[in-house]
């Protein structure tokens, strides 16, 4: 299950590129760099630093062929989050493989014409075929099963891709409901709900746009909020915007300092250190992955908290008050669950309640890079 987990999920091997190595661009940009850099010996790998994603994996997870699931039923929302797929990443990444899920109900016969399955199909495909080749997607309608919920069978089709990410409108055709996770007055719809306490191991995108033209795509510049601590669930977070951002976007690293905190604590600075690292190695051009990304605007931004206000309210704002497409969070679901907990922190899940703007998941599984080589390289991409 461990290794289903890391091939479904935590992108993968690619081959080793060069251990980091930068010039000095600072002091603390210096320090982030040699804290990225890693040695593996033959079975084995020197533990990093809590917090720290070994160079290998983090080079993976950018240059892996992705999957991604996208799950319809017709709704505006959902067709929203196909279109961010279909003219978005499809288009900005050409070693992107997309399946498109709809699972369907004959018994629900007053649906509307469109949302009934093979207009429904009809549309997704004339959607797919005018914007790549048909190589690259693939459809796949699937009869609801008489026991379980539709959450699951999306459970399920993340399984069997497998997916690097699932795409999702934040609600289906019932619209908004108070039936599901409820904080601050805010809700989450059943099958999103589902993905995400299911703790699967892929990243959840999940679009909260109802309309097309709100999209990051084509032209548009996106801006990503990255939600930040010394946790390796939130690496991903960050490595997840990068590898779905395209060129000319921004990437705002954000860490929320206690409201009490007059000048940068030791676990500040240190957090500052691991991110601006990773920006000067953008800027290297001995490092074959990192550099690819050169042309993104990635900044690291200390946000103090207001009187009374929480983590997840404090990113929330700053996420507004830079209009952000995307807010991303952490979550280390397989860790979680094994040590008796949700599969998404409370923080996170609030950030993802709390915003009006779309937001991104990202799931971490630990694993050394000698299981990433050995289990998901000679993975392809479907055909």
């Amino acid at each position: 299950q461990a290794l289903l987990g890391c091939r479904a999920g935590v992108a993968l091997a690619t081959a080793r590129g060069p251990s980091l190595s930068m010039g000095s661009a600072g002091d603390a940009a210096a320090a982030g760099a040699d804290r990225l850099k890693t040695h593996i010996f033959e079975d084995r790998i020197l533990p990093s630093p809590a917090g720290w994603i070994d160079v290998p994996i983090c080079e993976a997870i950018l240059t892996k062929d992705v999957r991604i699931l996208s799950t319809v039923d017709g709704s505006a929302n959902s067709m929203t989050s196909l279109t961010y797929v279909t003219e978005g990443l499809l288009q900005t990444d050409k070693r992107t493989f997309a399946e498109v899920l709809h699972i369907y109900d004959d018994s629900k016969t007053y649906l509307p014409v469109s949302c009934r399955k093979e207009a429904l199909r009809t549309t997704c495909e004339a959607l797919l075929t005018g914007c790549v080749s048909s190589k690259r997607y693939r459809l796949k309608w699937v009869r609801k099963a008489g026991e379980g919920s539709t959450g699951d069978q999306i459970c399920e089709g993340v399984r069997q891709l497998p997916a690097d990410y699932i795409c999702m409108g934040y609600f289906g055709l019932k619209g908004k409901k108070q039936n599901c996770h409820s904080i601050l007055g805010k809700s989450l719809s059943t099958n999103v709900a589902t993905v995400l306490s299911q703790g699967n191991s892929c990243s959840l995108i999940c679009i909260k746009d109802e309309s097309p033209n709100l999209l990051p795509i084509k032209l548009k510049k996106s801006t990503f909020v990255v939600s930040v601590s010394m946790n390796k669930a939130s690496t991903k977070a960050f490595l997840d915007a990068l590898r779905l951002s395209k060129p000319g976007d921004e990437i705002h690293v954000v860490y929320i300092k206690s409201y009490m905190e007059n000048s940068d604590s030791d676990y500040t600075a240190e957090v500052r250190a691991k991110y601006e690292g990773f920006f000067s190695s953008f800027k290297d051009n001995d490092q074959q992955v990192f550099s690819r990304f050169h042309d993104r605007m990635a900044q690291f931004v200390l946000v103090s908290k207001q009187r009374r206000e929480t983590t997840a309210q404090a990113i929330v704002r700053y996420a507004d008050s830079v209009d952000a497409d995307f807010v991303v969070v952490g979550a280390n679901a397989a860790d979680r669950v094994a040590r008796g907990k949700k599969p998404v922190g409370s923080v996170s899940l609030q950030i993802c309640l709390l915003t009006e703007r779309n937001f991104i998941v990202a799931n971490w599984i630990d694993v050394i890079p000698r299981v990433y080589e050995d289990v998901v390289r000679t993975a392809h991409t479907p055909v």
